[in-house]
């Protein structure tokens, strides 16, 4: 039995997939936004669910982005699910400092980095093992 690894594991980090992983989750999110969007609308689901809803989006979203982006590198999940959900918070960190001017709070803002590498991560493992 012999534990040498496949010769396209030595591969070096793939940025086309971490890049594609980052189309695909904001491709999940929005459309789990437009999604949620309908369900608000014709739902009498108060608005005080929005925050543990948007989390959720923000979780399955990265974690598909990170299952994505290490399916199609085919090796290191961990690495490029990860590389995923900081790419995916960079971007929202990105987005909340041009339409927040006033900054947001470190505890949120913490909270969205945790997600984002938790879900990554999470979608890295789950991309390579299936």
């Amino acid at each position: 039995m012999s534990f040498k690894a496949p010769s396209g594991s030595n591969s070096v980090f793939n940025f086309v997939s971490v890049f594609r992983g980052l189309l695909t989750a904001l491709a999940a999110m929005l459309i789990g936004i437009l999604f949620l969007g309908i369900i608000y609308y014709f739902t009498g689901i108060t608005e005080s669910t929005m925050p543990v809803t948007a989390s959720i989006l923000l979780f399955i979203g990265v974690s598909l982005g990170g299952f994505y982006s290490s399916r199609h590198s085919g090796s290191k999940g961990l690495v490029h699910g990860l590389a995923t959900g900081i790419a995916v918070f960079i971007l929202i960190w990105l987005l909340m400092g041009i339409f927040l001017p006033t900054g947001a709070a470190f505890f949120p803002l913490l909270q969205k980095l945790l997600i984002c590498l938790v879900g990554g991560s999470l979608g890295g493992i789950f991309g390579v093992g299936f």
